[in-house]
């Protein structure tokens, strides 16, 4: 007698271990994802700060660079353009908005760069108050749902 097939309960089993290897392999991808994500602010924010310094060794000041909205007129990205981007980063960012504030004019020149987590991106909820930030010195800090992204910045400890 040939048997042919597969009974139910091999059927079963297989169809168990695809499952739990689903369930292992999901929640990690999409971690991967976030943090891939999550990876733009930081990488933006440290081509902000060594545009600021090159910058800086020629007009001895910092610029200033406010977040704009994505569908203003290009004539609004003037300090962006003068800064060295070839346009505003906010306009291609899907997951921060961007702003730069500069300080101390010549005397005590200082600026903080910040990308703040668009509300609802990167699986951080509604929060918008997740951001990610760096100075004049490189000072670079996070709060605290978006550290777990990028480890690699330094917690702010006020939270």
């Amino acid at each position: 007698m040939s048997k042919k097939g597969f009974t139910l309960v091999e059927l079963m089993v297989v169809i168990v271990i695809i499952g739990v290897l689903a369930a292992v392999a999901i929640p990690r991808l999409m971690a991967a994802a976030d943090r891939a994500r999550a990876a733009e602010g930081p990488n933006t924010l440290g081509a902000i700060s060594r545009m600021q310094h090159a910058y800086f060794v020629e007009a001895q000041q910092y610029v200033t660079a406010t977040e704009i909205a994505k569908t203003a007129a290009a004539a609004t990205d003037a300090s962006w353009l003068s800064l060295g981007f070839g346009e505003n980063p906010n306009r291609n960012s899907r997951f921060y908005n961007f702003t730069v504030t500069a300080s101390g004019g010549t005397a005590t020149p200082a600026f903080v760069a910040t990308a703040a987590v668009i509300s609802g991106n990167l699986g951080l909820g509604t929060a918008t108050a997740n951001s990610a930030t760096i100075n004049h010195r490189d000072a670079r800090t996070t709060t605290a749902a978006l550290h777990n992204l990028i480890p690699s910045w330094r917690h702010t400890p006020t939270e």
